[in-house]
């Protein structure tokens, strides 16, 4: 069987005359066409778009085959005309009304008529086949809706190939799997699944067996993206022709894939993007809310100092002086994340790497942030003496580290800071007993400008860039970090950082 004259191609005899019909039908029959018969033009429009050609007569009662033509025609199948006149003016008139050919009933008329209807069908059948690879071709590249360009794709695969079935199957993260299928065969998927997976081990261009046809996807000397499989209920050999066209459908499933991981790429990019915008617009109300806290503070307690010095005690006055000082470092401090997270955007942030004591460094740190730490048990266990660090992205990591773990703990809760090497890395934990992330929220804790929707309820003040600069912190010195938490039980955040080598001995 191939795709030039398969069985069961159904051819409509429309004639006047009994005699005409019947001789018409045996020689059609025996050429191995599926002929039905209809004597006039009320009987040929029943059931027309169940046929695939028509023989048509130019004297019907009450009408001519010229006036119905066109009604047959724009219905879907391929006309021939027929007519018992040799007139050139008639074969040209019924050329023009949408005839494919045009056949005299002479002495040889049913000697040709099979060939006459061959070559009309090959024509039918290439305009229809041109056509729907047209519809399919303009689909793939225009189309968004994945499960809909795939289930045309594999449906235009078997009627085209007119095989009894048809099936995608495409890569993903699980493996190869069946994207979309056509028709009422699809045989045993699990073997054809083995032969997907056998074509794409050993690329070929096809993979053929009887009654089943295997193209890679695309096709091209390109990485293979999945497998298109043609169908057949019983044996079946594909000829050229129909492996040839298998293989421009399957560039077709490989071009739709494309673009539609394209799609996909971009609508993630957008949403990134219109995320960001998000986070960026939320970190401008939430910069300018700790910006103007601090500032009123200190403008606050300064115009206070001036207007009233005089009514003021001693006591009072140092006190004021107090304020004024830690605001000012609160808004050193929040000056200082955010020229940090512009170097680091902008690709600038480096550290001068040395040998660093670890215990002295955290010790340091601890001292630094004595008010803070105020009523706060820390515990301080640093087994390992040295690292390779920056010794002021060290500080800063710890500063921001144990800044988090005071604000979101309890007064009265502790706080460990822990160092240990392992895995030829030096590794430091700070571990509190406070709220605690759910999952969700720690995988994005390290997000800039992120901040859990229950923190933000809560009027807990902050940016958001805090974590985020510590990953940028650490990674910059060699290290990596993560947090290990549960919801109300606290967290642990744990960075490394690289050991010095060993003295040579």
């Amino acid at each position: 069987m191939t795709i030039g004259m398969p069985g069961g191609v159904r051819v409509l005899v429309v004639d006047d005359d009994p005699d005409h019909r019947l001789l018409a039908r045996h020689r059609l029959e025996r050429a191995g066409f599926d002929v039905r018969l209809a004597g006039s033009a009320e009987e040929a429009l029943v059931g027309i778009e169940s046929v695939d050609l028509v023989l048509l007569d130019y004297r019907l009662p009450g009408t001519s085959g010229l006036e119905l033509l066109p009604l047959l025609s724009e219905r879907g199948p391929s006309v021939v005309m027929v007519t018992g006149m040799g007139s050139e003016g008639l074969a040209v008139e019924a050329m023009r009304r949408g005839a494919v050919d045009y056949i005299v009933k002479d002495e040889s008329y049913l000697e040709i008529l099979g060939d006459v209807v061959r070559r009309a069908w090959l024509h039918h059948d290439l305009v229809r086949r041109a056509g729907e690879l047209e519809r399919i071709g303009l689909l793939v590249t225009s189309a968004s809706a994945r499960r809909e360009v795939f289930a045309e794709v594999v449906e235009g695969a078997r009627r085209l190939l007119r095989a009894d079935g048809c099936a995608l199957f495409v890569f993903t993260e699980a493996g190869l799997v069946q994207e979309a299928t056509a028709g009422c065969h699809v045989g045993d998927r699990n073997s054809l699944l083995a032969d997907a997976r056998r074509l794409l081990a050993a690329p070929q261009k096809t993979v053929e067996t009887l009654g089943r046809l295997l193209v890679p996807v695309p096709p091209a000397d390109e990485t293979p993206l999945g497998v298109l499989a043609v169908l057949a209920s019983e044996p079946r050999r594909f000829d050229p022709e129909e492996r040839r066209l298998a293989v421009a459908l399957a560039s077709y499933a490989g071009i739709a894939l494309g673009n539609l991981r394209r799609l996909d790429l971009e609508r993630a990019l957008v949403a990134e993007l219109q995320q960001m915008l998000d986070l960026r617009r939320d970190l401008m109300a939430s910069v300018s809310h700790e910006l103007r806290t601090p500032l009123t503070c200190v403008s606050g307690f300064a115009e206070t100092l001036r207007a009233h010095w005089a009514a003021l005690s001693d006591d009072e006055r140092l006190l004021f002086v107090d304020k004024i000082c830690h605001h000012s470092t609160e808004l050193g401090d929040l000056v200082e994340r955010l020229l940090d997270f512009s170097q680091v955007e902008a690709g600038r942030l480096h550290a001068g790497i040395r040998n660093v004591d670890l215990r002295a460094e955290v010790e340091a740190t601890v001292a630094a942030l004595g008010p803070l730490m105020t009523g706060r048990p820390v515990e301080i266990d640093v087994e390992v003496s040295s690292a390779m660090a920056d010794s002021v992205l060290l500080r800063r990591t710890l500063t921001n580290l144990l800044s988090n773990a005071v604000k979101y703990s309890e007064p009265g809760t502790r706080i460990v800071v822990r160092g240990s090497a392992s895995g030829g890395v030096a590794r430091v934990e700070v571990a509190d007993e406070g709220t605690g992330l759910t999952s969700e929220e720690a995988d994005r804790a390290f997000d800039p400008f992120w901040r859990a929707s229950r923190v933000t309820s809560n009027s807990l003040r902050g940016t958001g860039l805090g974590l985020a600069l510590v990953k940028e912190y650490v990674r910059v010195m060699g290290g990596d970090v993560t947090v290990e938490s549960e919801l109300g039980q606290g967290s642990t955040f744990t960075f490394t950082l690289p050991l010095p080598e060993p003295l040579p001995v």
